[in-house]
């Protein structure tokens, strides 16, 4: 399996929770936008029955990103015993507990929200919270799981009112782009260094 690489603009969904139908108005938003990939924060269905669906969904679309708690060990369970596409099982398959590409980071369930310890560093802890456990690579991390859209960096919560943030190359960021069961995503410029926050 090669490894994974990021495209120029990409699409975050987290929670997808088996919408089929929000899926595939999120990805019509994202076609409009001018997205070149999606990237998948976990939990994209709850129940075999919702898996080929959403992965017929998604079949055209370069897809990069992670399980959620709610699909491993349904789809595990699932392909063992043939209860799932060929499609469905070969995006299952490139999926992951956790992606790091260059310095971003994908997950579904970040346990801290982007805090650097400069004095945990500074006495020999090489840790930082918000960057997942042994990995401080991870700049910019997108995670789901909360259903709630948010982000963080260093100093702390970010104001979303406006409906976008623009990343500072000298900041390190944890970003939820929110459920897309409830309408909401993101899409990231990676050139712009611009994460706009949509709804459908």
């Amino acid at each position: 399996m090669t490894a994974p690489r990021l495209g120029r603009v990409i699409g975050l969904f987290a929670d997808v929770h088996g919408a089929r139908a929000t899926l595939e108005r999120a990805l019509a938003g994202c076609r409009e936008a001018g997205v070149d990939q999606i990237a998948l924060l976990g939990d994209l269905f709850d129940r075999v029955e919702q898996a080929d669906g959403c992965a017929r969904a998604l079949a055209g679309w370069p897809v990069v990103g992670v399980w959620g708690n709610h699909e491993r060990e349904i789809a595990l369970d699932a392909a063992a015993h043939g209860a799932l596409e060929a499609n469905t099982v070969r995006l299952l398959l490139g999926l992951g507990e956790l992606i790091i590409v260059e310095d971003v980071c994908l997950t579904h369930e970040a346990a801290r929200w982007g805090r650097d310890e400069p004095f945990a560093r500074l006495f020999g802890r090489a840790e930082r919270q918000g960057a997942p456990p042994g990995d401080d690579r991870a700049r910019i991390t997108f995670a789901g799981h909360t259903h709630y859209r948010a982000a963080r960096d260093e100093r702390g919560p970010l104001d979303l009112a406006r409906g976008r943030l623009t990343l500072d190359p000298a900041r390190r960021y944890l970003i939820n782009p929110g459920a897309l069961a409830a309408g909401q995503y993101a899409v990231w410029d990676r050139a712009a260094g611009i994460v706009r926050f949509r709804e459908v």
